[in-house]
């Protein structure tokens, strides 16, 4: 008789417990809806009812913190999120440790924001965001060297987030990286939904390359920037650039030269598809590109998808360049983008 009356009081007392937890994450949930719509102190009312239910959750806590950020209410997030820290994180010590770092960012502590990203990342080490949120704090420091070396940390644990391909790109473009520069540029263009990125992007690929070889008069000179760099470094940047550079001087596009002034949207078109292709070539086998990427370009070569690529990504600069080329090869660009979902992706 006991033992009945012992269980029926433990399924009561489960089943309570269920309902209130129900609760709770129906408050969260409803304070997420508000969060979305714009409508913050909504949501911090939604998770004030469910602070009062469960004091010791961390979630709840983080997305007290989440919106108070959203209203600049910098003191408020802190308290909430450095709450949050204090108890069991488990499953949200990425966005967690984001928003701390984010708000010290912000509030004009670059250092404090640095050691919690450093903190966070010990916690996570699969994390992208956080990297890429060193990424930018050091980037506004000025210290680039350190900008790549944490972004290289973001694009190691993902291969789709675009704004970390993109920085690692222009990074590498500051630091003379050149192998780096069109590697990471190419494929976050590729990646990217962003008509800004897409448009930066091929903008700087055009004009950086155009830049080697300088045309006066009658002469034609090498043009290599002079970034200080040491080592094998230097030395497969040189080799890398050379390359480029023999290229624009002896390669021709009907009766110009790649050095040669484009005057339309379609030679410049034309000539960005010539210069990728043996671009490509080389970074796929260079030293300098690290894992993942370089496996990229190397799976492009095999499977035969390099023109499926670059005219994809050449595409806006001159769409009936593009139309004539997909008319006859759609089924190329087809494959390239089964290729890239269900075999590099799932790698």
């Amino acid at each position: 008789m006991k033992k009945t009356i012992a269980l029926i009081f433990g399924l009561v007392a489960s089943a309570t417990l269920f309902a209130a937890q129900n609760t709770v994450d129906e408050l969260v949930g409803q304070g997420v809806q508000f969060h979305e719509q714009g409508q913050y102190d909504e949501a911090i009312a939604k998770y004030k009812q469910a602070e009062k239910k469960a004091p010791k959750s961390a979630l709840v806590k983080y997305e007290m913190a989440f919106s108070y950020h959203a209203k600049h209410e910098f003191d408020k997030a802190l308290y909430y999120a450095k709450a949050a820290t204090k108890l069991d994180t488990k499953g949200i010590d990425e966005n967690l440790y984001s928003l701390i770092g984010t708000i010290y960012d912000e509030t004009g502590m670059p250092d404090s924001a640095l050691a919690i990203y450093r903190e966070g990342f010990k916690k996570t080490p699969n994390s992208s965001n956080i990297p890429y949120n060193a990424t930018i704090t050091y980037m506004r420091k000025n210290n680039a060297d350190s900008a790549y070396a944490w972004i290289k940390r973001s694009i190691n644990n993902t291969r789709i987030h675009e704004g970390s391909y993109y920085y690692a790109g222009f990074l590498a473009s500051q630091l003379g990286k050149w192998p780096a520069f069109y590697a990471y540029t190419m494929y976050s263009t590729f990646i990217t939904k962003k008509d800004e990125i897409i448009r930066d992007n091929l903008s700087r690929l055009y004009g950086k390359t155009k830049f080697l070889v300088i045309k006066k008069d009658k002469s034609v000179d090498l043009n290599t920037p002079n970034i200080k760099q040491t080592g094998s470094d230097s030395t497969v940047n040189m080799e890398f650039l050379l390359a480029i550079q023999t290229t624009l001087l002896t390669d021709t596009l009907g009766k110009r030269k790649l050095h040669d002034k484009d005057s339309t949207s379609a030679q410049q078109t034309e000539f960005l598809i010539h210069i990728l292709g043996k671009i490509i070539k080389l970074i796929a086998f260079t030293d300098e590109i690290d894992e993942p990427i370089q496996r990229f370009y190397q799976g492009l070569i095999r499977e035969r998808l390099v023109d499926a690529f670059i005219y994809s990504i050449c595409e806006p600069i001159d769409r009936p360049t593009f139309a004539q080329w997909l008319i006859k090869n759609r089924s190329e660009q087809a494959r390239l983008y089964q290729w890239f979902n269900k075999e590099w992706l799932m790698l």
